[in-house]
């Protein structure tokens, strides 16, 4: 299983409601400890949750990718 917007398949832009282009933050995961991206895999729904962030006004977007099956 592969999230194509980590792996750098294709690139999400988002557009924050102040105009900006929004900045991938990374994994959402990643911001609540060392071991959270682990965490409950085999029961998760299949999805990367992204966090965007707007360097103009700081506002933040969670993000659903969903991810592929590789082949």
């Amino acid at each position: 299983m592969t999230c194509p917007l980590c792996n750098g398949i294709y690139t999400e832009q988002q557009i924050c409601t102040c105009g900006a282009t929004m900045k991938d933050a990374g994994l959402v995961t990643d911001y609540y400890g060392p071991y959270s991206p682990y965490f409950n895999l085999s029961f998760e729904d299949p999805i990367c949750l992204h966090l965007f962030s707007c360097p103009v006004c700081g506002r933040e977007l969670q993000v659903a990718v969903p991810i592929t099956k590789r082949n």
